[in-house]
């Protein structure tokens, strides 16, 4: 086995090792998360269910609320995201407690420097403020600490499907061919990307877990809706690609460099010739954008037998580079077949200058080795 058979081989390996791997990676990181959600479940309902501690003692199982006095507040910005502190001192203590609220309502907004308002300890720590009639928890309560492991585990969950899912396709199929060809991978992808969005957004909005869980589900048929209509929208855009009925040969009438390659057995085809020259004497393959240098004409033996689509048996780099609009020129010179893969605006002129054989302006410098 030469060199060139194993760099292809090895890309082709990582091809889909890569998102295999890191959609394993993950299912783990979205098991680890969900493993951590019952034990904030547990904090919070023993936070719920804690007795007021008796009087003058205090206690991990119970709670301990004070009195204090506002001293101010300060909105600190962290990034896109903004902190909310609340400046207090506890009656008979001239110690300012700084206390990080989460949101501003409804203590927050209302509290004002003077107020009298109350702290809840629980294990130590401030957990909830009191104003009146109203209450809002602290940062450090335990009441929405199941929220961000949950969305994270409902995130990593489905992308982390769709990463296997993905890799399972470039292992055993051409990637072209799973999105062109199979109506239910491309559905089983789009939905849990869709899902993937619904799951956090369900843990941060719904009530507890359970409701997370329902609204995850509760997606699931509408994130299957908009899959089924993208690939239907998806797999009409690619039979429109494929029909090539409405692509006639033109002539050129001056002299252009088009994006184009040749791929066969023959001399003419080489490695960065990316771009073909046309109205002006024979076709040639070049790497030179500007069609100036390194030209190798395509000679006049080159006949063309068809004109088609991008199919899935074609590399993926073609559809990498011309989308839906790629087009090949499938050509003989003598014995041996020849590809020419362009774009569909510049494959009339390059079809033109094909099947209308012009004088050659005289002999081209050798290139693209």
């Amino acid at each position: 086995m030469g060199m060139t058979d194993q760099v292809p081989r090895a890309r082709r390996a990582w091809e889909w090792l890569l998102p295999a791997g890191f959609g394993l990676l993950c299912l783990l990181l979205s098991a680890g998360l969900f493993a951590t959600v019952p034990g904030a479940l547990a904090d919070k309902r023993a936070y719920a269910a804690a007795p007021a501690c008796p009087g003058g003692t205090r206690s991990d199982a119970c709670t301990v609320t004070v009195p204090a006095t506002v001293e101010g507040t300060e909105d600190e910005s962290s990034g896109k995201s903004v902190h909310y502190w609340l400046l207090a001192t506890e009656r008979g203590s001239d110690a300012v407690r700084r206390v990080r609220m989460a949101g501003s309502r409804p203590v927050y907004d209302a509290v004002r420097a003077g107020d009298e308002v109350t702290l809840t300890y629980w294990r130590g720590e401030i957990r909830t403020v009191g104003f009146g009639a109203a209450a809002q928890e602290t940062h450090a309560s335990p009441a929405d600490d199941w929220r961000l492991p949950t969305a994270f585990a409902l995130l990593a969950l489905p992308f982390g499907l769709a990463m296997l899912l993905t890799g399972w396709v470039h292992r055993h199929r051409r990637p072209f061919a799973m999105w062109t060809t199979s109506w239910p991978l491309t559905v089983g992808l789009v939905t849990s990307i869709l899902l993937s969005c619904i799951g956090p957004l369900g843990a941060m909005v719904g009530g507890g877990v359970r409701d997370a869980f329902l609204i995850t589900a509760a997606g699931i048929p509408p994130a299957v809706g908009l899959a089924a209509l993208y690939a239907w929208w998806f797999r009409r855009r690619t039979v429109r690609a494929a029909d090539t009925s409405d692509i006639v040969a033109l002539p050129a009438t001056e002299r252009q460099c088009v994006r184009a390659s040749v791929h066969g057995d023959v001399p003419y085809s080489g490695h960065g010739c990316d771009h073909v020259v046309v109205g002006d004497g024979r076709p040639a393959a070049t790497p030179d954008p500007t069609g100036r240098f390194a030209l190798r004409a395509l000679p006049e033996t080159l006949t063309v037998r068809r004109v088609r689509g991008l199919r899935p048996d074609d590399p993926a780099d073609w559809y990498g580079i011309y989308k839906y609009d790629g087009v090949v020129i499938e050509c003989r010179d003598g014995d041996r077949p020849v590809l020419v893969v362009t774009g569909r605006r510049d494959v009339p002129w390059i079809l033109g200058a094909l099947v209308r054989p012009t004088p050659s302006p005289g002999p081209l410098p050798e290139a693209c080795r």
